[in-house]
């Protein structure tokens, strides 16, 4: 899709495909069962694995909360990290995801979770079962 403004002229950006393909992962502090996790080292993994692949993440703390259907409906809230990379769409295709899913599903299993989050361009993706 074509630009509609000089935009990238004016502030002298680097030029090339448009990085407006967002991937989203929400990094857990605790396991399924309210254990604390090493909330730094999933974090830094996370960003390596999605700078690797993508070219560059970012950071955001912040409390979150998610419904455990499994276990009665039982309401966890805990402190989160989203890790977020802004990339080109040429970025997403069979090796990054398959690398990324790969990821996913260690921190699924290590961390012990119910729930893994992933937003791919607008679409939210719950991974559940971490057999990659």
């Amino acid at each position: 899709m074509p630009r509609k403004t000089n935009t990238p002229i004016w502030l002298g950006a680097v030029p090339g495909e448009r990085r407006d393909f967002i991937v989203t992962l929400f990094v857990p502090s605790l396991t399924r069962d309210g254990n604390p996790l090493d909330h730094d080292a999933w974090r830094t993994q996370a960003l390596e694995v999605m700078t690797k692949l993508f070219g560059g993440a970012t950071v955001v703390e912040g409390d979150g909360a998610w419904r455990d259907d499994e276990r009665g409906g039982a309401i966890k809230v805990e402190r989160i990290s989203t890790v977020q990379s802004f990339t080109a769409k040429s970025s997403w295709n069979k090796e990054t995801v398959r690398e990324l899913a790969t990821f996913l599903h260690r921190m699924g299993r290590e961390a012990n979770q119910g729930e893994i989050g992933l937003i791919v361009d607008g679409e939210y993706f719950p991974i559940r079962e971490f057999s990659k």
